[in-house]
C-alpha cells in the first residue's frame, strides 16, 4: 500500500472516530461554558457541539481550580488495598476538608514503593447542579481542571516535569510532579520571590517546564531556559480518566464498557445454536446414522493417519527443543556464587532469540564492577549494561539492569 493510500485511510479512520466516538471536554469559563472536540490529535475549541448526539461520545467535565481543594495523602499498602482505596480516601477526607458534608471528591492514586501516593480534590456537591442544567446530556467523566492538565500532557511518566499556568488576579500556578506521584506539590506564586523560592526547592534545575498554552512563558517571574515549552495536551492517561468516570453512565467509547452485553449477547447466541442443534440432531438422527455407518471406516482411518502424522511432529518439535535447551539451572547457579554480597537480584528474564539471553535486574552497591564480574562465568560471553548506573540518594544502592549473551554449545 502507497503512503498516498495509507494516509488517506489513516484520514478515513481519523473521521469515523470523530462522527462516532466524539471525544468532548466541556471547562467553566467566566463567560460561560467553553467546548473542545479532540480532532486530528489536538483539542480545537468550538462554538457549540454537533446537534446529533453519538452513544458513543466520551464527555469530560472540567472542575475550575478555584472551587476546588487539593491534597496529596499517602496510605500504607499493608492496610489499604487498591479495592478499599476509595472507602479510605472518604473517610480520610474528614481530617482535612475544608467542607465536612456535601461534598464530592476525585482521587488518582500512583503507588511509590509501599505506599500508595493519592492525589485527591475536592469540591462542594451543591456546584454541580448549576453546571448541569446547562448541559443537555450528563458528562461520563467528571475531573479537576489541574488534574487533567496534568494527565494529558502525555509525560506523565517521566520522572520529574513542571507545569505551569496562569491563576486568579494575575499570578502563576506552578505544578511540580515526581515519579510515582513522590512528589505532587501545587504552589500559587505571586511575584518573583515566590517563584525563586519555588526554583530553590526543586531537586533539579533542569526539570522540564510546560507552559500552558493559553499562557504567555514570556512573563514568567523567572527567566526560562531552553527546557521550557509550551504544553501540548492529548487525550488523558486511561487511570486518570477512569478515576473520573460518572457511577450509573456508561461510557461506550471505553472498550471494557461493552465486556457485560457482550458476553450476554454471546451467551444468548449460543443457547440459541444449542436449541437449534438439538432440534436439528432429532430430526436427522436416521440420516446421520446412515451416513457414519457408510463413511466410519475411511473416517477412522483418515483419523488414525493424521494423528499419527501429528504426533510424530510434536515429537521432533520436542527433541529439537531439548537439543537446543539451555542448562538455564547451571547458569543460576553461577549466579548466585559469582555475585557478590553486595548485590541483590530483584528480576530474571530470560529471551530465546539469537541463541539466548539473560536480563537480570536489581540493585548493588558498587554496580559498574558487575560487568567485568559476570563475565567470568564460563556460560556467560558478553555482559552489557541497559541503563545508566546511578546511586539511589535514598538507599545508597545503584539500580542495575544487565544484558547477559549466553554462551550456546553448536549441536
Amino acid at each position: 500500500m502507497s503512503s498516498w493510500s495509507e494516509s488517506r485511510v489513516a484520514r478515513e479512520l481519523s473521521k469515523f472516530r470523530e462522527r462516532w466516538f466524539p471525544k468532548i471536554l466541556i471547562e467553566v469559563k467566566a463567560s460561560g461554558l467553553q467546548y473542545s472536540l479532540y480532532q486530528a490529535s489536538d483539542w480545537v475549541v468550538v462554538d457549540s457541539l454537533p446537534g446529533t448526539h453519538s452513544v458513543f461520545e466520551q464527555k469530560t467535565l472540567l472542575i475550575p481550580d478555584a472551587v476546588s481543594f487539593f491534597k496529596l495523602r499517602r496510605f500504607p499498602v499493608e492496610s489499604v488495598s487498591k479495592q478499599t482505596l476509595r472507602e479510605a480516601v472518604e473517610l480520610d477526607l474528614t481530617r482535612w476538608s475544608p467542607w465536612q458534608e456535601g461534598v464530592e471528591f476525585y482521587y488518582w492514586p500512583k503507588r511509590s514503593g509501599d505506599h500508595w501516593q493519592v492525589a485527591v480534590w475536592v469540591w462542594q456537591s451543591s456546584y454541580m447542579p448549576t453546571v448541569m442544567q446547562s448541559l443537555e446530556t450528563k458528562p461520563t467523566h467528571v475531573m479537576p481542571e489541574r488534574a487533567w492538565k496534568i494527565a494529558s500532557l502525555g509525560v506523565i511518566e517521566e520522572p520529574d516535569f513542571i507545569h505551569v499556568d496562569g491563576g486568579e488576579g494575575g499570578s502563576w500556578v506552578y505544578v511540580e510532579v515526581a515519579e510515582g506521584f513522590a512528589t505532587l506539590r501545587i504552589a500559587a506564586v505571586n511575584n518573583e520571590t515566590d517563584a525563586k523560592r519555588f526554583k530553590t526547592s526543586l531537586r533539579n534545575e533542569s526539570t522540564p517546564v510546560y507552559v500552558d498554552r493559553q499562557s504567555d512563558s514570556a512573563c514568567l517571574p523567572w527567566e526560562q531556559s531552553s527546557n521550557c515549552s509550551t504544553a501540548k495536551y492529548s487525550l488523558p492517561v486511561s487511570s486518570a480518566l477512569a478515576a473520573g468516570r460518572q457511577s450509573g453512565i456508561s461510557d461506550w467509547s471505553d472498550p471494557f464498557v461493552w465486556a457485560r452485553p457482550t458476553g450476554a449477547i454471546l451467551a444468548l447466541y449460543v443457547c440459541w445454536l444449542l436449541g437449534e442443534g438439538l432440534v436439528l440432531l432429532k430430526q436427522g438422527d436416521e440420516v446421520q446414522e446412515y451416513s457414519s455407518q457408510a463413511s466410519s471406516v475411511s473416517i477412522e482411518v483418515l483419523d488414525a493417519r493424521v494423528e499419527v502424522e501429528r504426533i510424530n511432529a510434536l515429537l521432533a518439535q520436542i527433541d529439537l527443543m531439548r537439543a537446543n535447551q539451555l542448562d538455564l539451572e547451571s547458569i543460576l547457579a553461577s549466579l548466585s556464587t559469582t555475585l557478590p554480597n553486595n548485590a541483590w537480584l530483584e528480576h530474571i528474564e530470560y529471551l530465546g532469540d539469537d541463541g539466548g539471553w539473560l536480563e537480570i535486574t536489581g540493585k548493588s552497591e558498587q554496580s559498574s564492577t558487575l560487568a567485568a564480574v559476570l563475565e567470568r562465568i564460563p556460560e556467560v560471553e558478553q555482559a552489557m549494561f541497559l541503563t545508566d548506573i546511578r546511586r539511589d540518594k535514598r538507599t545508597g544502592l545503584e539500580p542495575f539492569k544487565i544484558r547477559l549473551k549466553l554462551v550456546v554449545d553448536d549441536q
